[in-house]
């Protein structure tokens, strides 16, 4: 288990690395073929160095502490660290309410779909899990948005909405975006724990423990959700990595100050759009590197994370990983 964690170590700064520099050779090789096809940026955007030279330099920079200089950030002045650093908290903040009302609600929704004699899923599970995996994040959000100004041209024009529509705040802010984030996720946790406790639920040490007097209630909890936990779990992994590829999509639809947003506001020539989050760093190197890598490391945090709790939960993997590690060593 400590080898296997240690690789995993080893591997996650060349990884960092090697996606901070792929992040960063997006945006220069992008920018001036972008820029070209844009009349108003035509002018504005050009590589005047080599890609390896401006890399080369950007790491001077960082290394000489260029990130924690104040640098003019749209209509406020301040680091180009502390944007990183506030983007980031408004993005765990964001994810971490959303992927636990989902494993709440999802855990939930599994057990109740799940019928005891004989070992089923009920037919609801199977209209609830259509209907939330064919609706992506931002189509939820879309329309969450239009209901909700529906709603407000029925009231009339000096009705007032209850549910902020744009903005940040840790309150009614979060409505909206955390349930456009949470209801797939959500349905692909109940999805995949209704259908592991089915398949537990009719093994033979289940039948014996209910013929030795087991209650349903004590079954569930204390023997077979233990043994289909390593599956939840990489199950619940899955759907936080897919958050987090949502939430460019999902931050920029509400204006929620994240990574999400500040990526896709480098995508888009504050020139062209009218969204509050638009900002003029139209796909600049030291930007979209230094995003995207943290996208990445979540990612890569969260994988690391699922593996050692799966092979916690479940000892057959530990037992693989010492056979394989003997077997190369042999």
């Amino acid at each position: 288990m400590l080898r296997f964690v240690l690789r995993r170590l080893a591997v996650l700064p060349i990884a960092l690395i090697l996606i901070h520099f792929l992040g960063f050779s997006y945006a220069y090789i992008a920018r001036p073929v972008r820029a070209a096809r844009t009349p108003y940026l035509r002018e504005q955007v050009g590589n005047q160095i080599p890609l390896f030279d401006s890399y080369s330099q950007h790491i001077q920079d960082i290394l000489h502490g260029s990130l924690l200089r104040p640098v003019e950030q749209g209509p406020q002045i301040g680091s180009f660290a502390q944007t990183l650093g506030q983007s980031l908290v408004a993005s765990l903040g964001l994810l971490a309410i959303a992927i636990t009302l989902s494993i709440l609600f999802g855990m939930l929704l599994g057990i109740l779909a799940v019928r005891n004699q004989p070992p089923g899923v009920r037919g609801w599970m199977s209209f609830i899990s259509t209907i939330g995996l064919s609706m992506p994040s931002f189509y939820i959000g879309s329309l969450s948005i239009l209901a909700i100004v529906f709603v407000l041209v029925a009231r009339g024009p000096n009705s007032e909405s209850l549910i902020p529509i744009r903005g940040f705040g840790w309150d009614r802010h979060l409505i909206l975006p955390v349930l456009a984030l949470m209801l797939r996720p959500t349905v692909q946790i109940a999805q995949v724990t209704a259908n592991m406790l089915v398949g537990e639920l009719g093994k033979q040490y289940i039948i014996a423990a209910r013929s030795f007097g087991h209650t349903w209630h004590d079954i569930r909890w204390r023997q077979a959700m233990r043994n289909v936990l390593a599956p939840i779990i990489l199950s619940i992994a899955g759907s936080f990595r897919l958050l987090c590829g949502e939430l460019i999509v999902v931050e920029w639809l509400f204006n929620w100050p994240g990574l999400g947003n500040l990526l896709a506001s480098t995508l888009v020539p504050n020139v062209l759009s009218t969204n509050l989050g638009a900002t003029a760093l139209f796909l600049d190197p030291p930007t979209v590197a230094a995003d995207i890598t943290m996208i990445g490391a979540l990612f890569l945090i969260t994988d690391l994370l699922s593996s050692i709790l799966v092979r916690i939960f479940d000892p057959r993997l530990r037992v693989q990983d010492e056979a394989a590690l003997s077997g190369g060593l042999g």
